[in-house]
């Protein structure tokens, strides 16, 4: 069938349903107010956060917000890892280095905690000595059962080990707060593996019992080989637990705390495919319904290859954003030498964060991905600072009409006619954006978001550079300003969705 549109009454309508709507444009009801139980956010404690959590902390929260638009009642939840081997190795060395054996005492781990300076109690310290430990481990395989018996201490809760662990847990999860707060990662529940690890074991115990796991050479599994799924290890022979130990009461605990949740979904590195998909199918044979999806990110590469906490070859969250800020700094200013310090400090920090989180954003999360600084922090191409440009362009419009006695009045009193080609692409690119943020929540794709603002801010500058919006004739003028304004409206919402915020000058 072939139709054609009155450009003029079509860009018309556009602006008028915006400006209706507002803020609340794009907004729709995939998820019929539904509770939808979304964990992302699960560094370890006793290590650095770093730029491959990163990739997960922004993915994860932008999807909060796309899936809230999509009218989810969407419940965000971390998981952090506070005991178990990588805790174990990493307090073992802290009493190695102080020349302390697996027999601790009380007053033996103050006096470790008093030799730490205040600087010093934080990930990227437990980081470094949790590598040491693994390079201790692999010159000499006899400290492995050191290890072990420290991870054995910890579950029986001895009072020494408790002591060192929960303060030195306290160091991890202060920053981790800080960093979220610093990132716009808001999280309703946290979880830590502690909390469960009871649990767990009194599970793995209920499982033997009826059925659904056996004993293998001292060790408990699951046998799911009729799913093509293996061996599921759930409690190592010597009786500590696993991950898989704590997920299954993760899960557990999490329909307690929810009973009504429609979907639950867990994002995580893709290469822990096959231990979800053991993990899940335990789930159902316990009959924890709704069973949770796995939704699974590639990882952040380096020129040199992928980064390990055990080889100690990582770029920490802090070292990354204080280069990307450097940079920010530096070029804004090139452009600006008579720019105050809160104007470079404040613009420097927003661009920084819109060249991280978009740049991680724009490639499908199921693709690795490897930042390039300058590449990423441009005005020029796909990028974060792209889009803020082109929206703090159509903001410096509406600026200037204001200083030319202008005011924009919440509604168009009259119907204008829109008759230039940039008009109705940006138009018809604004109309888009219902569909576009239902099809990001049905795929849960934010990559679709910043494809869209890409596109869209592409069309903002195109009409800038070809609309002369302020020496129009009056209706004409208004009519335009209008349309600036309601672009400003939906674009600056599209950009909130992936945690970006805009600068007001750039």
């Amino acid at each position: 069938m072939n139709f054609t549109l009155k450009t003029g009454d079509a860009v018309y309508r556009v602006v008028r349903d915006i400006q209706h709507i507002s803020d609340a444009y794009g907004e729709v009801n995939t998820g019929h107010g539904k509770r939808f139980i979304l964990e992302y956010a699960q560094p370890n404690t006793h290590k650095e956060i770093h730029i491959g959590h990163l990739r997960n902390l922004i993915i994860g929260s932008s999807l909060c917000r796309i899936l809230r638009c999509a009218n989810w009642e969407v419940v965000p939840t971390s998981y952090h890892g506070d005991i178990g081997a990588h805790v174990a190795k990493c307090l073992w060395q802290l009493a190695r280095d102080a020349s302390k054996s697996v027999d601790l005492n009380v007053e033996d781990a103050e006096a470790i905690l008093a030799t730490i300076p205040k600087e010093k109690q934080n990930g990227k310290f437990l980081g470094a000595v949790y590598t040491r430990a693994s390079a201790s481990l692999e010159e000499d395989e006899k400290n492995k059962h050191e290890v072990s018996a420290v991870q054995q201490k910890l579950e029986a809760r001895d009072p020494a080990w408790l002591k060192l662990w929960q303060e030195t847990r306290r160091w991890s999860l202060q920053e981790m707060s800080r960093i979220f707060q610093e990132l716009g990662v808001r999280i309703d529940r946290q979880y830590l593996e502690s909390e469960v690890a009871e649990r767990g074991q009194e599970m793995v115990n209920e499982m033997l019992t009826s059925g659904i796991a056996k004993q293998s050479e001292g060790a408990i599994v699951i046998d799911l080989e009729d799913k093509d799924l293996g061996i599921f290890l759930i409690r190592k022979s010597d009786g500590t637990s696993l991950y898989a130990t704590k997920d299954i009461a993760l899960a557990e605990l999490k329909l307690k705390e929810y009973p009504d949740t429609a979907r639950s979904l867990i994002l995580v590195d893709v290469r822990q495919s096959l231990y979800f998909q053991q993990l899940f199918e335990t789930l159902r044979r316990l009959q924890l319904i709704p069973v949770p999806e796995f939704l699974g990110h590639e990882i952040v590469t380096l020129k040199e290859g992928a980064m390990s906490s055990r080889k100690g070859n990582v770029v920490t969250y802090q070292q990354f954003r204080d280069d990307v800020l450097r940079f920010a700094r530096e070029e804004i200013l090139k452009r600006h030498e008579d720019w105050s310090e809160g104007q470079v400090t404040d613009t420097a920090w927003k661009i920084a964060m819109a060249g991280m989180k978009f740049d991680m954003m724009k490639i499908d999360h199921d693709k690795q991905f490897v930042f390039v600084l300058e590449e990423a922090l441009s005005f020029e191409g796909a990028t974060g600072p792209y889009c803020q440009y082109a929206v703090t362009r159509f903001h410096s419009i509406l600026r200037k009409a204001a200083d030319m006695g202008m005011v924009l009045k919440t509604e168009m009193s009259f119907q204008p006619s829109f008759m230039q080609p940039s008009e109705k692409r940006l138009a018809f690119a604004l109309a888009s954006f219902p569909r576009k943020v239902s099809r990001a929540a049905e795929s849960l794709r934010p990559s679709l978001i910043a494809h869209w603002c890409i596109e869209t801010c592409q069309k903002m500058n195109e009409f800038y550079r070809d609309i002369p919006v302020l020496e129009s004739e009056d209706e004409i003028r208004r009519a335009r300003l209008e349309l600036v304004a309601s672009a400003i409206v939906v674009v600056e919402k599209a950009l909130d969705m992936l945690g970006i915020s805009v600068p007001e000058r750039m």
